[in-house]
């Protein structure tokens, strides 16, 4: 019992810690993106001062913004859904079977883009490809994507176990819906 509430614990830390790198994440990426693209704005308007690297620097916020934006889509099971199959589809069942296999073409769709993203950054890596004006190593944007997937998969699973279950509680099944 002892090592059960310990890894219940310790999962809870883990999970707090993800959340705050999500949320703190995403909420600086937003600052430097708005706050750069705001600047080279008021820059250009007032003394006609361009600086591309400041919208180097802004876009690449920008791809690491999106891609913690969906994990906490994920976190927060947020992403676009239909409600067609709930009004058609009256056993609780039934749609809790439904959502579990959801989420597990969900899954398998994010350990695929988590795979080729890893393929990518080592890629990357390999041939030393560097931004074109800051010349930035570019696996640092391109980590944005396994990071992004990897914690959309934690979510993912996290609601996968979650719905099994649900589904494992529910006792009536109605076949003739």
């Amino acid at each position: 019992m002892e090592k059960n509430t310990t890894f219940f614990k310790i999962g809870r830390i883990l999970g707090q810690l993800i959340n705050i790198i999500e949320d703190w994440g995403s909420f600086i990426s937003f600052l430097i993106m708005i706050g750069l693209v705001n600047l080279a704005i008021f820059l250009r308007m007032t003394i006609n001062l361009e600086s591309s690297s400041w919208e180097e620097i802004a876009r690449f916020a920008s791809i690491w913004l999106y891609m913690l934006a969906v994990a906490v889509a994920a976190r927060d099971d947020s992403h676009l859904r239909s409600g067609l199959l709930d009004n058609w589809i009256k056993s609780a069942k039934t749609r809790m079977a439904l959502e579990i296999l959801f989420n597990l073409i969900t899954l398998t769709c994010l350990i695929i883009f988590v795979y080729w993203s890893l393929v990518q950054v080592r890629w990357v890596i390999g041939v030393g490809q560097t931004s074109l004006v800051l010349r930035i190593d570019m696996w640092i944007v391109y980590l944005s994507f396994v990071v992004g997937g990897t914690l959309a998969v934690i979510h993912n699973l996290t609601y996968l176990m979650k719905a099994i279950e649900k589904f494992k509680k529910l006792k009536e099944i109605r076949l003739s819906e």
